[in-house]
C-alpha cells in the first residue's frame, strides 16, 4: 500500500484522473432479471451468462446496481458480471419497512442461490461490504472470495454526524458524473428511508462479521477516500481470516464508478488466484 499520504499526486495528473464513466447501461449488460424472492424483490442486470467466473457486484447506501456499470464493463469481457439493485434501491419496489444489514445479507444469499451463480466472487462497495460480510459470514461456502471497496463503517467516524462529514467531503473530490449519479440515486430512496438505513447501517459491526467471513478476501479503497481511512482497510485486514488490502492512486471513495480500470488492474492478481482455486 503507498506511503504517501492523499494530497501527495494531484487529482487530476495522468495516473490519477478519472477514467471514461458511461452514462447509460453499458451494451455488455445486456442480460436483466427481476427476481422475487419471498416478499422482496430484486433487480438484476449483467451480461449474458457464459459460464465463466461469476462475480456479482452490491451498491451502497442509497445507490443502485447502476454504480457498478462502469467496472462492470470492464470486467465483461473475461468474467460474468452481475449488478444487484437490492429491495428499496434503485427501481425495485420499496418494502413496508426498511430492511436491516442482516435482512440485506439474506436476501443476497438469496440472489446468489436463485442465479444459481457456482462459487462467485461477491463484491462490495461503502454499505455494501457490511452486506456482502453478512451474507458471507453465515455461509461462507457459497462463495469463493470477496471484495471490500471503501467499507463502512470506520470506528473513528461511526456517528451518523461524522459519517456525513466525511460523505460531503468525498463529494468535494469525486467527478460530477458521479456526483449526478449518487444524487439522482438518493433522491429515489429518500431522505427518511436514507436516514432509517444509515441508523442500521451505524449499528453494524463489520469488523465483528469480517472475521466469520472464512474465503479469500481482498479490502480496496481509493488513496484519498475520506470515508474508508488506510487505518480501517489494513485494521479489516488484520482482522479477516485471509485478505489483504489494496490502495486505489488518488482515488475518492467511489473508484467503482470513476476509476474502474484502475481498479481492476489492482483486483486481477486476486481475481485470477480464486478463480483458479474455484475450478474443479
Amino acid at each position: 500500500m503507498p506511503a504517501n499520504s492523499p494530497d501527495d499526486s494531484p487529482a487530476d495528473s495522468p495516473d490519477h484522473a478519472p477514467d471514461h464513466v458511461p452514462d447509460h447501461t453499458p451494451g455488455s449488460l445486456a442480460w436483466a432479471r427481476r427476481l422475487q424472492l419471498g416478499e422482496h424483490t430484486v433487480n438484476v442486470r449483467g451480461t449474458v451468462p457464459a459460464g465463466r467466473q461469476p462475480i456479482l457486484l452490491v451498491h451502497g447506501i442509497g445507490m443502485s446496481g447502476e454504480y457498478f456499470f462502469p467496472f462492470a464493463e470492464v470486467l465483461a469481457p473475461e468474467y460474468d458480471v452481475y449488478a444487484v439493485d437490492l429491495p428499496g434501491y434503485g427501481t425495485t419496489p420499496k418494502p413496508e419497512r426498511v430492511l436491516t444489514l442482516p435482512e440485506l445479507g439474506d436476501v443476497l444469499a438469496e440472489v446468489i442461490e436463485t442465479l444459481g451463480l457456482k462459487a462467485p466472487v461477491v463484491v462490495g462497495h461503502s454499505m455494501g461490504c457490511q452486506v456482502v460480510a453478512q451474507a458471507l459470514s453465515g455461509h461462507p461456502e457459497m462463495a469463493a472470495g470477496y471484495v471490500l471497496i471503501g467499507p463502512t463503517v470506520d470506528p473513528d467516524a461511526s456517528s451518523l454526524l461524522a459519517l456525513a462529514w466525511r460523505l460531503a467531503r468525498d463529494t468535494f473530490i469525486e467527478p460530477v458524473s458521479t456526483n449526478i449519479v449518487v444524487a439522482r440515486n438518493y433522491l429515489r430512496m429518500g431522505p427518511v428511508r436514507y436516514l432509517r438505513t444509515a441508523r442500521s447501517m451505524v449499528a453494524d459491526r463489520l469488523d465483528a462479521s469480517i472475521v466469520r467471513c472464512d474465503l479469500p478476501g481482498l479490502i480496496v479503497r481509493g488513496e484519498r477516500d475520506p470515508i474508508a481511512s488506510r487505518a480501517w482497510i489494513q485494521q479489516l485486514a488484520r482482522l479477516a481470516p485471509d485478505a489483504g488490502p489494496a490502495e486505489i492512486p488518488g482515488g475518492p471513495h467511489a473508484v467503482q464508478h470513476n476509476r474502474p480500470r484502475q481498479l481492476a488492474a489492482a483486483c486481477a492478481p486476486f481475481l485470477a488466484s480464486v478463480t483458479r482455486s474455484a475450478q474443479p
